[in-house]
């Protein structure tokens, strides 16, 4: 059993909580957020501390991490928490749902895999990768690290993710696919060519490629 820090004190962070206490065998003894966000001092009757001065309540070499569970501006807040943890000398848990199974698949720390997931044999997931429910993720495909990939978005067979990438909910992206870094796919888009980095795809079924890139989206999303 592991003692473990979540990053968050928002709904996302309380699904984790019941899903980790429920399933992994671990703790969670406590939360941490950015000091500017962080306005009481308990979430879900636990020490919520500020992520600036972590060490001091939960130095590292007793405590490992977990999340930020959020895609805020395009994943980089999960990727940039999950650099500075590193840094910092922290170790990182994954999460996987009972109900899924992993065989023949290659999967990276800090990640979370909600239930009712299929990871088809010969996967690699990497580093601090969040699935959310129902989703679909053919053989021999890779996800990079810091990808969002939402409810019942099905990727095929021998498909490529860029790292950083989101995909909405029920997005599709057809076997073969290579889709480039910080690529963004709306709810329902369906991925039916090679996707350079920084595309958007807004989604609703088989719509054109929009004529921005993503980092436009990073102040919204």
């Amino acid at each position: 059993m592991v003692d473990v820090v979540v990053f968050g004190a928002l709904a996302a962070s309380e699904v984790a909580t019941i899903y980790l206490e429920a399933h992994s065998g671990h703790r969670v003894v406590g939360y941490t957020v950015d000091a500017a966000y962080r306005n009481t001092d308990e979430f879900l009757g636990r020490p919520l501390v500020d992520w600036e001065t972590l060490e001091q309540r939960f130095p590292p070499d007793r405590f490992s991490l977990f999340g930020p569970l959020s895609y805020r501006r395009m994943n980089q807040l999960r990727r940039d928490r999950y650099f500075s943890g590193k840094a910092r000398g922290y170790d990182f848990i994954s999460f996987v749902h009972p109900s899924v199974e992993t065989l023949g698949v290659e999967m990276g720390e800090n990640c979370f895999v909600c239930g009712g997931v299929l990871i088809e044999p010969c996967t690699r997931i990497g580093n601090n990768v969040m699935i959310w429910s129902n989703a679909h993720i053919g053989h021999h495909s890779t996800i990079g690290d810091h990808c969002f990939i939402g409810p019942g978005a099905g990727i095929g067979g021998s498909c490529t993710i860029g790292e950083m990438s989101f995909l909405g909910p029920k997005a599709d992206v057809m076997t073969g696919t290579r889709v480039g870094r910080a690529c963004f796919f709306g709810p329902r888009a369906a991925i039916r060519e090679d996707a350079a980095d920084g595309s958007v795809f807004p989604g609703s079924d088989v719509t054109p490629k929009a004529a921005y890139d993503s980092r436009r989206l990073a102040r919204h999303v």
